[in-house]
């Protein structure tokens, strides 16, 4: 048995995974997951007896998880970048990139606006998936390099920050 504490927002929570023969079985709090793998990438969860298709994918050092046609993120606990196409834009808390060449299908900021750390401001559509890019630093957006339906890349930033020191 393995055992992981994770956060949702600010919220944390611990998790108990165990492997079986034919599934995997993760606890968290009082739900009991069940995955079966259909397929490399692909799998079944069960949770209260109701069954989902889930498609999963390690991009960038992070996994992308499809759940129902919602996506969630998630990285391993240390890791600072958020939208970063590489190491030397990690550095970069002032630029938000694209995680993936893709679609802008929301935009949740404009010029003006007060960020804070981790708080969403776009969704860029990619692969039929949808990524939700989040702020890697508190400030004032500066710049939005883009609009509803435009197409972006991991090269270009889209959205600029003054930063809060």
């Amino acid at each position: 048995m393995a055992e992981f504490e994770f956060i949702i927002g600010d919220k944390s929570y611990h998790a108990e995974l165990k492997q079986a023969a034919e599934n995997t079985v993760i606890k968290v709090g009082d739900s009991e997951f069940s995955f079966k793998e259909l397929s490399p990438g692909h799998y079944e969860a069960t949770c209260d007896g109701k069954t989902q298709n889930i498609a999963a994918v390690k991009y960038r050092g992070k996994f992308l998880i499809d759940i129902e046609a919602i996506l969630f993120e998630v990285s391993e606990s240390g890791q600072e970048e958020f939208a970063a196409d590489s190491s030397a834009q990690a550095g970069e808390k002032d630029k938000i990139y694209a995680p993936m060449p893709g679609k802008i299908v929301k935009l949740f900021v404009k010029v003006g606006d007060r960020v804070t750390e981790k708080q969403p401001l776009m969704i860029v559509e990619a692969m039929k998936m949808e990524n939700q890019v989040n702020s890697p630093a508190a400030g004032i957006v500066k710049a939005v390099n883009g609009s509803v339906g435009d197409q972006v890349d991991t090269v270009s930033a889209v959205i600029e920050l003054d930063l809060e020191v």
